[in-house]
């Protein structure tokens, strides 16, 4: 084994932008290493009334710190809990604007902060979420080398992938709301740029250039959670970078209320799993138009329903298990089919298990990723401003009925010598 060693993790406060570096700070705690997790911390008053994605945030640090990481915390920013408010109900490049101006808030403060916290804890080497750029800015402020991890090759451009954030066909190529969405897409691009180079010129460290959204930020080190089999169509990528293939969290033994979903699955029916992720759950109506799309397949189905429980409790049924939250990797292994938003994290842990889906998008990655998944020919997507009952038990039946099983399956199998969480672990360890 080599030299114990202190990595510092750092990473927006969730769940979509933390799951993967706790499975990689795991692993290396298996390994006989220590971790540190930087989070912002978010500490609302009256926590209770603020939206479901503020709450998981503020759960956050107290999660990761049970799983055995020391979880440091960075100051926050009101003006990002005001970002953090409007998002779920943002769409399109319009989500984007927010996440970016989220993501940089209270930017160039955190990213000393976090530069101290490295130096204090005799950390080697950091490791952030690629839209973290507090991160970035604070490992080169301490003298540290920095590993961006991004969750699949997105926002990267891809061949016949229409401008990140938009749900554009591939056949609207050159089209004025192309031309239109490309221009959107820039500005967006030179804004991060301009909010991470006035950080760098606050802390006195070299600007890391331009292009940061689109391209490897990293110049140490960039690992891509992925696999090529998962990038149809990726254009080449300049710098230092790893595709690791997803990198999922080590199963672990189920708490009572895991068990009592997974009890409940019957052996003898399909099932489907439908879930809008921990950012867009607060959507009871469309909850209540996929759970009729998909009852009418005659499918037994596990909802993970999110801050909309409350509101689905009378569909329940024998068919119909709705829950605040499900223990879904596991869950994924029981289940035939996936309705989602199209999130990085459940998209990636839907091609490792081989299930197809139908995917729903709402916000910027998961428009890029419902047309990965469309290209990979492992799901279909449903416009969610088309959404509709007929609309969902006619794409389940199609999943059920046509090669998008089989498809699926392929894609699992050929990404079961990837490596995934260990490989990402060992790039980290060589840089």
């Amino acid at each position: 084994m080599s030299a114990r060693r202190d990595i510092f993790f750092a990473a927006h406060p969730t769940v979509g932008h933390t799951s993967a570096l706790r499975a990689i700070a795991a692993e290396l705690r298996v390994r006989g290493h220590r971790t540190h997790f930087a989070l912002v911390h978010p500490r609302p008053p009256f926590a209770s009334r603020w939206p479901e994605p503020v709450r998981v945030a503020a759960s956050l640090p107290g999660a990761i710190a049970a799983e055995g990481a020391q979880v440091h915390a960075l100051p926050g920013s009101p003006a990002a809990l005001w970002h953090a408010a409007r998002l779920p109900r943002a769409t399109g490049q319009a989500e984007l604007e927010i996440a970016l101006a989220l993501f940089t808030s209270g930017l160039a403060t955190q990213a000393r902060h976090l530069a101290s916290l490295v130096r204090n804890t005799h950390s080697d080497i950091v490791v952030g979420d690629y839209l973290m750029p507090a991160a970035m800015l604070g490992a080169q402020a301490a003298g540290r080398p920095f590993v961006a991890l991004y969750h699949s090759a997105l926002p990267f451009p891809a061949e016949g992938a229409p401008p990140f954030g938009t749900e554009l066909p591939a056949s609207a190529c050159g089209s004025e709301a192309w031309r239109a969405a490309e221009s959107r897409l820039a500005r967006m691009s030179a804004y991060f740029d301009g909010r991470v180079a006035a950080a760098a010129r606050a802390l006195g460290v070299r600007a890391p250039g331009e292009g940061l959204l689109l391209r490897p930020i990293s110049p140490d080190l960039n690992l891509l959670a992925t696999a090529p089999v998962l990038e149809p169509g990726l254009l080449p990528l300049a710098g230092p970078v790893v595709m690791t293939g997803p990198c999922l969290p080590a199963p672990s033994a189920l708490d009572d209320a895991g068990r009592a979903v997974l009890d409940a699955l019957p052996r003898d029916r399909r099932i489907v799993y439908v879930s809008l992720g921990t950012v867009f759950n607060d959507r009871p109506a469309v909850y209540r138009a996929l759970i009729e799309g998909a009852a009418a397949t005659g499918a037994h189905l596990v909802v993970s329903a999110g801050a909309s429980v409350d509101a689905l409790a009378g569909l329940r049924s024998a068919s119909v298990q709705i829950h605040r939250r499900v223990p879904q990797v596991p869950l994924l292994a029981r289940v035939h089919a996936v309705i989602t938003h199209g999130g990085n994290n459940t998209v990636q842990e839907c091609l490792a298990a081989g299930r197809p889906m139908v995917v729903i998008p709402f916000g910027g990655d998961q428009r890029a990723n419902a047309h990965r998944v469309e290209r990979l020919g492992a799901g279909v997507r449903i416009a969610a401003d088309a959404l509709s009952r007929v609309g969902i038990q006619s794409a389940l039946d199609t999943l059920f009925q046509s090669h998008f099983v089989s498809r699926s399956a392929e894609l699992a199998h050929a990404l079961t010598t990837s490596g995934g969480t260990r490989a990402a672990a060992d790039a980290v360890l060589a840089g």
